[in-house]
């Protein structure tokens, strides 16, 4: 058994230790920073028809994505999103397609300390019919040398009926980020070594890395995912953007009534050119856990 000194030490250790701190602004979002600086804020108010997270950070809290700009105001920072679940879209928010809004309904969980947990549950509802309950979970460290790291995963449940999530004419359905003007135009690279955007851009990887001079942003996708490796929809013209894609290249996924869909994807955001040797360990570790 410890002595009283021991749990003395062991509890001052703890609480030296970097702690992420989570502030809920009521109704509009919930803050995730370190040491006083951002990593990033959650955005889940009732106005907007997505609950998603911008900005998201570099480290030192340099923001690095776009909500809602006028090219695209669908595009919501680091966002899930499907452009066709049963025929109505639930990524577009001003084409004349049939849309849907993925309404947070509540908080399941959140708490900060060495690592902070958000959970949330959303309805996925169009024309009167709730098609998927999602849960979805954020989970982030404090800061480590390689960077920002988030782990987001989302569990879909098709509500009451088939669920029927296709790609359609839109390859970039799964987990997305819209990204600075500043990066526009800019680089990629993947675990396979790919450094072109054509060649990336529907090409399965482990991870996939969109950069730009000063940093970049690496989604990894974990090997437990429907369809690992998952193919990544990777582009910069007109504008930079890099989406975990798992429909881009097998189509859609059919789920029967209350069957569940789980996807889980870990997000670094970091300072300089990627180092594929410290992306391919980030991975080793996110593929480790359970």
């Amino acid at each position: 058994m410890p002595t009283r000194r021991e749990l003395i030490l062991s509890a001052a250790w703890a609480a030296a230790r970097p702690q992420v701190r989570l502030t809920d602004t009521k109704g509009e979002k919930i803050a995730a920073t370190c040491n006083g600086t951002t990593l990033f804020e959650y955005r889940y108010s009732a106005d907007r028809p997505k609950s998603y997270i911008h900005p998201l950070c570099l480290p030192g809290g340099q923001p690095i994505t776009l909500d809602g700009p006028k090219d695209h105001v669908h595009h919501r920072g680091l966002m899930v999103a499907w452009s066709e679940v049963n025929g109505i879209d639930f990524w577009g928010e001003t084409n004349p397609a049939r849309h849907g809004p993925i309404a947070h309904q509540k908080f399941e969980r959140v708490r900060d300390g060495a690592r902070g947990e958000i959970r949330a549950l959303l309805h996925w509802t169009a024309e009167g019919r709730l098609h998927l309950v999602e849960r979805r979970t954020i989970l982030v460290p404090p800061p480590g040398d390689d960077g920002v790291w988030l782990e987001w995963i989302t569990e879909l449940e098709a509500a009451s009926g088939p669920v029927k999530l296709a790609a359609g004419q839109h390859v970039y359905n799964g987990l997305g980020i819209r990204f600075i003007h500043e990066w526009d135009g800019h680089s990629v690279l993947n675990s396979n070594g790919t450094a072109t955007i054509d060649k990336a851009n529907g090409e399965p990887a482990k991870w996939c890395a969109y950069h730009a001079p000063g940093g970049g942003v690496a989604i990894f996708d974990h090997p437990t995912n429907p369809r690992h490796p998952s193919p990544f929809f990777v582009m910069n013209k007109a504008f930079g953007y890099l989406s975990a894609a798992p429909s881009f290249k097998e189509g859609a996924f059919e789920l029967a009534a209350k069957q569940k869909i789980r996807f889980r994807w870990g997000v670094l955001t970091f300072r300089g050119a990627p180092q594929p040797d410290a992306l391919n360990r980030r991975f080793e570790a996110f593929g480790r856990e359970k």
